[in-house]
């Protein structure tokens, strides 16, 4: 699907991108009030204010200079969504090359990775002498990223209901918890929100101080799974923390519309009412008992083998991405236990959730439309019978989109695994990181670290920029930039 633009819908795009970035340039604010509380250098607070100043001055400027009086269609979401993500993490990636002496790719790389809520990292060598409103930096890109940046700036911001409508479904939110729009962000807000806040009080009881709890939380209700030190959990056996973070990565799976129902209905059991809820909990089972054999004999113990099989079937299911053990163990684990989390990566958690992956709904529909095509092939021709998910009839166009999102999402994924073994990486290695960046998931075999090779890190940050917007909106980018081509 390609969508033909002509200059004045780059126009109306763009302008839409001026507006966005001068509201965003508030998530400055964060890391200069945690650099506050811990009284940093106001050279490195200084930072974050010419950043946040860059930055609004920047969207200022781009509204100005592309105003266009022609209101905003679907066509133009999509490209607004897709260079809004890639100019807002030029900004974003401002501190770590400033702070830390990275190079701008690498701060990109660790902008983008936080954003798209993936977690992998480059940061790894030099985290431990980061400064903590940088380490907040990272995890508040994460929570933001978790929602979506338009979903953040959506409050007052967006003039017209069709605008943010059309933004908000370009950025890969659909869902919808009430009729109006607004109260549907303010309800997504509030349970986002109230999520983080029992996160980060299930950590401090399981033995983590305040603002390992804080980084945590966020980290995991947003599926992100980025560490705050080197060893990050590496060693912990905490099983408290373990099952904490389990929970957190889960309840950051589910949809925003089950936690709504269960909210509003004060019932836990509506959630079994969820197909995707039941499928989610059924592969998390599925694949840690798939894996636990393999996991005990690797670490030749019971207790360390099951704690291994659960938490990392359910971190790559949830696309939560945190880690047990170092990159070493992900990558000498074996190619039996990689492809099954690699299977459950690529499916990710429940659609409106801040999971990656294509999504447990499409896995379901695709599934079934395997079972109707069986079904129709052995029926009389003129038979009828009803295609149905979640109690909804299913159009036949419906059907083929599905199919074709899961083909492109293969395509791309086969184009990260060509670079990244034309680089001199194994398959196995290669297809897991290539599915945990594209799924948003950020489990690493160690291909993604400081110093790898720029064509593999473009291709990572390409992978993960096309998981978390979906597709259709870097496709979006594609026609435009052919038909303007063929105008010339």
């Amino acid at each position: 699907m390609l969508v033909r633009l002509g200059k004045e819908d780059l126009k109306v795009a763009l302008k839409d991108v001026g507006l966005i970035l001068e509201y965003s340039a508030l998530t400055f604010i964060a890391p200069i009030l945690v650099g506050l509380i811990y009284g940093e250098p106001l050279s490195v607070l200084g930072i974050y204010a010419l950043c946040a100043v860059f930055a609004f001055l920047a969207g200022l400027a781009i509204k100005r200079v592309f105003d266009s009086e022609q209101s905003t269609a679907l066509k133009h979401a999509f490209l607004t969504a897709s260079v809004l993500w890639i100019v807002y993490c030029a900004f974003a990636a401002l501190p770590f090359q400033l702070i830390m002496d990275m190079s701008f790719v690498d701060g990109f790389f660790e902008a983008m990775s936080a954003l798209t809520t993936t977690g992998l990292t480059v940061m790894r060598p030099v985290i431990d002498h980061a400064p903590k409103s940088l380490i907040f930096w990272r995890s508040i890109l994460s929570w933001i990223g978790g929602v979506g940046i338009v979903v953040l700036a959506m409050a007052g911001v967006l003039t017209t209901y069709s605008k943010a409508s059309k933004l908000i479904v370009a950025e890969g939110r659909e869902e919808r918890l009430k009729p109006n729009l607004k109260n549907s962000i303010r309800h997504i807000w509030n349970i986002y929100i109230s999520l983080t806040f029992f996160g980060v009080i299930l950590l401090f009881l399981s033995g983590m101080d305040v603002f390992s709890a804080v980084n945590y939380s966020m980290s995991a209700i947003s599926t992100t799974g980025m560490d705050i030190t080197s060893m990050g959990l590496v060693g912990l056996h905490n099983y408290a923390i373990d099952l904490s973070l389990m929970v957190i990565m889960l309840l950051g799976a589910i949809s925003f519309s089950a936690h709504y129902l269960v909210i509003k209905k004060r019932n836990w059991r509506v959630l079994w009412h969820d197909a995707e809820f039941r499928v989610l909990m059924l592969l998390g089972l599925l694949s840690s008992v798939i894996i636990l054999p393999k996991m005990v004999l690797f670490y030749g113990s019971n207790i360390v083998g099951i704690e291994q099989a659960f938490f990392t079937a359910i971190s790559s299911l949830t696309c939560g991405g945190f880690a047990l053990v170092p990159l070493t163990d992900v990558a000498a684990w074996g190619d039996y236990v990689k492809l099954v989390l690699v299977a459950v990566m690529f499916v990710g958690g429940s659609a409106g959730s801040t999971a990656g992956g294509i999504k447990i709904s499409r896995f379901i529909i695709f599934c079934k439309s395997i079972y109707w095509r069986v079904k129709e092939s052995v029926l009389p021709a003129k038979s009828f019978f009803s295609r149905r998910f979640e109690g909804q009839e299913l159009a036949q166009p419906e059907i083929k989109q599905v199919s074709q999102f899961i083909l492109l999402y293969a395509l791309f994924i086969l184009a990260g695994c060509l670079v990244l073994t034309l680089a001199g990486n194994d398959l196995g290695n290669s297809l897991f990181e290539v599915v945990s960046a594209q799924s948003n998931a950020g489990i690493s075999t160690g291909i993604s670290q400081a110093g790898m090779p720029l064509s593999v890190e473009i291709m990572l940050i390409l992978n993960m920029w096309i998981g978390r917007l979906e597709i259709i909106p870097i496709l979006s980018m594609v026609g435009f930039a052919l038909s303007m081509r063929g105008r010339k």
